[in-house]
């Protein structure tokens, strides 16, 4: 019914982005089994993550100092590709953090902030 309607169930406005965060020299690193690891450290050594560009871009832009993580992504974009946010010029985004179970201590409580 749904087709015969053509009804858009795949587009959603406005776009969500998920945030990642994790505690300080906690975060997650991947590679294959067959890597070195030095060359592992060396590849992932000066590597930002979405949550450390959000700290250094709250060093270079004063109007995000004022805004919380989750909505971070209302007034700037992440650029996967240099990793790091730059100021949002059109459109509009919600940001939500991932799922922490209450367990995971200290990393449940940095969600909370």
């Amino acid at each position: 019914m749904w087709r015969i309607f053509a009804i858009d169930i795949h587009h959603r406005w406005p776009p969500i982005q998920r945030l990642t965060f994790h505690m300080f020299y906690e975060q997650p690193i991947l590679f294959k089994d067959n890597e070195e690891i030095e060359e592992i450290l060396h590849t992932n050594e000066h590597k930002r993550t979405m949550f450390l560009a959000w700290i250094e871009a709250n060093k270079i832009y004063p109007e995000g100092k004022k805004l919380t993580y989750s909505e971070y992504p209302s007034h700037f974009v992440w650029m996967a590709e240099q990793r790091e946010w730059k100021p949002r010029k059109r459109g509009v985004s919600i940001g939500r953090l991932t799922y922490i179970p209450p367990g995971s201590g200290e990393l449940y409580y940095l969600r909370l902030c």
